[in-house]
């Protein structure tokens, strides 16, 4: 009996070659729904913040516990993920009448509920875990707690009172502590001064963000202070949390560093950029100078964490 093989012509494997293109852009989309879900330069930010608390916190050289240190971040990271998917889960409705958001894979139904709800079940599952197993108890409670005020309180807050930034940032700020928590198993006064910084940083942060998207946030229904405060309040606000920002920020110089007037330089060099940027908003509170301060705050903390870093 005699087979007959069928000859491959090139439109096969141009067809073939289009099937491969488009199985390949169907995962990339998916990966890049991914990315939407979990807020992947948020997400990334946070982890920075959870790294350098780790190293501020760590006596023994970084090579002999980078193993302990990838799974810190790791577990970190799938908590923050899964508090962020968690989110536009709650908001999938209000994010469709957002421009800024209208096109995420909930909004525009690229993506199910149900998938996008386990997706973020199983990253706080495994992230909860994988600190449990590697790090100490008071490192996953905090991670906890974190998820649980983000998602559960200052998600559902957005919508009833101005008091939520209050909240986030208390979510917000836990991250650095989580990062030295792992390293020393407890809270003391560097912790305390880690979260002090985050969480007044956060202030000129997030209202910046408001104050560029108020039309958006008013269609949202979100109450945060841009959208429904006086003009004045909030450059008030804005200014009067840079400067206890830039004053936390000066708390190193209580302990002995190694190299202080390091420390003491940039520290003074990036309040300065802050101040001056929060003075200019208020002055002309448009949306160019409100993107200016969300620029200069996005560079200053991480500035000001290294310099920390460093001077140790």
């Amino acid at each position: 009996m005699v087979t007959k093989m069928r000859t491959v012509t090139s439109s096969d494997l141009v067809t073939m070659t289009r099937q491969a293109g488009s199985g390949l852009s169907a995962v990339g989309a998916k990966i890049a729904d991914y990315f939407q879900l979990v807020k992947l330069k948020l997400s990334a930010l946070v982890l920075f913040t959870v790294a350098l608390g780790y190293l501020l916190a760590l006596r023994n050289p970084l090579p002999l516990v980078i193993g302990h240190w990838s799974l810190t971040l790791l577990g970190s990271f799938l908590v923050i993920a899964a508090a962020n998917a968690f989110n536009q889960v709650w908001e999938r409705e209000v994010d469709g009448r957002m421009r800024r958001t209208m096109n995420r894979p909930l909004p525009a139904e690229r993506m199910s509920v149900r998938e996008a709800f386990c997706a973020a079940l199983l990253m706080a599952l495994f992230g909860l875990t994988t600190l449990a197993l590697t790090t100490n108890w008071l490192t996953t409670f905090l991670a906890g707690l974190a998820l649980g005020l983000y998602v559960l309180a200052y998600t559902p807050l957005k919508q009833r009172t101005e008091f939520c930034t209050l909240v986030g940032a208390v979510a917000g700020a836990l991250p650095p502590v989580m990062g030295w928590t792992a390293v020393r198993g407890e809270i003391n006064g560097e912790a305390i001064a880690l979260f002090a910084l985050q969480f007044l940083w956060q202030f000129p942060h997030f209202w910046a963000i408001a104050w560029l998207y108020r039309d958006d946030y008013q269609r949202a229904g979100f109450r945060m202070l841009p959208v429904c405060g006086a003009v004045e309040t909030v450059t008030r606000q804005v200014f009067s949390y840079s400067v206890a920002t830039v004053l936390v920020s000066l708390y190193p110089l209580l302990m002995p560093l190694r190299m202080p007037e390091v420390y003491l330089t940039a520290a003074t060099l990036a309040g300065a950029w802050l101040l001056w940027t929060a003075l200019q908003f208020g002055d002309n509170p448009t949306r160019r100078m409100a993107r200016r301060l969300l620029i200069t705050a996005d560079a200053y903390l991480p500035l000001v964490l290294l310099a920390w870093l460093f001077a140790r």
